[in-house]
């Protein structure tokens, strides 16, 4: 199994960058930060709901299991790679740690040993434990990227890219569990301990939102902003679970608190524009428009969503357009394929229909059964 290991210059240059979040409406918006220094600020009391609290807790333990691991495969291995290469190839190496990749489970690093499967977060403090504790010097290292959508319980989700880097020998180098290629144009930030913690309780807040069980994200929200307060997409996603929860003027403050930390966070623009635009708040909601309606054409959900509308309409060679470039944005989202096929049905392309139908039947989890991915008029589409 190959592990993705890439020597990489000294100089962390600075950079906006985005991380898993959530966000309210038809076709929900993920969103970007920037760290920006700022002074404590009130949280809004979540009403008529559990109060959860959460204590934090060091993402970074090392177990007894971890430092046997560590003396088996590191210190006592004699390797022209060095220490870094030896504890990477450890972690990966299906005969050792066997780590497997799964972007939607977040550990700390002792459970993520224990359980040997994780996101990019937790992979990072897995290894970043382990590399410190072999005396190496190890941090979080956060890559700006294109976002990377995807949709869970009727939530958009973008997940941006988080990876470790370890000092050996005088040498930096970036280990990536998802082993995806880097760019040379890429830019990346040094992140500290403490913001990866604030990560890790928004990820779990988030999981919690996805399940709507809004005390439980809230709690882990409010511990992600008591560990680092100046997080948009932190602020932006209480302002979700406010806007679920009827709490539209705490909403609105958390959407605020977000903009004045990063004004071009794109969640908070779409969230507070809808809001002011239902509020009947013409003028505020106009000074949002221009910029709220480019966050959309980016989305591919919400692509969907106007192709639907579309269809509705019986504009189908337009929601076709819609649909294909949504599908750009995202390949892999069985819906868009079935939508397509439909769309390119009611316009006569009946071959391509049932292409994108097959396309559809393919991409379905595994907890969609494919026959019940069908048109709602086949009786023009030709035998595969």
């Amino acid at each position: 199994m190959a592990v993705h290991m890439k020597v990489m210059p000294k100089v962390h240059s600075q950079s906006n960058a985005f991380r898993l979040a959530a966000a309210w409406l038809a076709a929900s918006w993920l969103a970007a930060c920037a760290s920006t220094s700022v002074t404590s600020r009130n949280i809004p009391e979540l009403k008529n709901l559990p109060n959860y609290q959460f204590s934090r807790i060091d993402v970074l333990e090392i177990s007894p299991e971890m430092k046997q691991f560590i003396e088996a495969h590191v210190n006592n291995k004699s390797t022209n790679g060095g220490r870094a290469w030896s504890l990477a190839y450890a972690a990966m190496d299906p005969y050792l740690l066997d780590f497997e990749y799964d972007p939607l489970v977040t550990l700390t690093a002792r459970d993520a040993f224990r359980e040997k499967t994780g996101n990019c977060l937790t992979f990072s403090n897995m290894f970043i434990a382990m590399a410190r504790e072999a005396g190496l010097d190890a941090w979080y290292r956060e890559v700006n990227i294109p976002a990377e959508w995807s949709n869970v319980n009727d939530t958009s989700l973008v997940s941006m890219h988080i990876n470790a880097a370890v000092e050996d020998r005088g040498v930096d180098y970036v280990i990536d569990v998802s082993r995806r290629k880097t760019e040379p144009y890429e830019e990346v930030r040094r992140l500290s301990d403490q913001e990866a913690e604030a990560q890790f309780y928004n990820n779990l807040g988030v999981d919690a939102l996805i399940d709507n069980d809004l005390a439980t994200a809230y709690a882990y929200l409010k511990t992600a902003l008591e560990t680092r307060t100046e997080l948009a997409y932190v602020w932006s996603n209480l302002g979700v679970i406010y806007r679920r929860n009827d709490q539209t003027d705490a909403a609105k403050t958390a959407y605020q608190t977000a903009l004045e930390i990063d004004p071009q966070h794109s969640v908070s623009l779409n969230n507070l524009y809808l809001i002011l635009e239902e509020e009947g708040q013409i003028e505020a909601a106009e000074a949002l428009a221009a910029r709220v309606e480019k966050i959309r054409r980016n989305n591919p959900y919400y692509l969907h969503y106007l192709a639907e509308i579309a269809n509705d309409e019986e504009r189908y060679s337009d929601a076709v357009i819609l649909l294909n470039r949504a599908i750009r944005l995202e390949k892999s989202e069985y819906r868009f394929h079935q939508t397509l096929a439909q769309s390119q049905n009611s316009i006569g392309q009946t071959k391509k229909a049932r292409v994108s139908l097959a396309r559809a039947k393919k991409l379905a989890p595994p907890e969609i059964d494919p026959g019940s991915i069908t048109l709602a008029d086949e009786s023009g589409l030709p035998d595969s």
